[in-house]
C-alpha cells in the first residue's frame, strides 16, 4: 500500500506540505501513511488518487485488503 501512494504522489510532484494544503489530512498524518506506518483512512486514498488524476478503485480495493490485516477498518 505505501508503495502505490507513493507513486500517486510523485505523479503530482507535490511535498508532504503540499499534499497538506491540498488535501484535509496533515503534512505528518501523510507521511505515516506513504511511510507505511499506519493505514490511511478511505478518504486520504480518494483525495491523493484525485489529486493524481487516478481513479480510486483499485487503491480503495488495495487499501480493503491491507485493512484485513490491520484487523479491519
Amino acid at each position: 500500500m505505501p508503495a502505490a501512494l507513493r507513486a500517486l504522489r510523485d505523479r503530482t510532484g507535490l511535498s508532504l506540505a503540499g499534499l497538506a494544503a491540498r488535501t484535509t489530512f496533515s503534512k505528518s498524518s501523510w507521511q505515516r501513511y506513504l511511510g507505511g506506518r499506519a493505514l490511511p483512512p478511505r478518504a486520504a486514498v480518494e483525495q491523493l488518487c484525485a489529486l493524481a488524476g487516478e481513479p480510486a478503485g483499485r487503491c480503495l480495493a488495495l487499501r480493503e485488503v491491507v485493512a484485513q490485516g490491520y484487523g479491519g477498518d
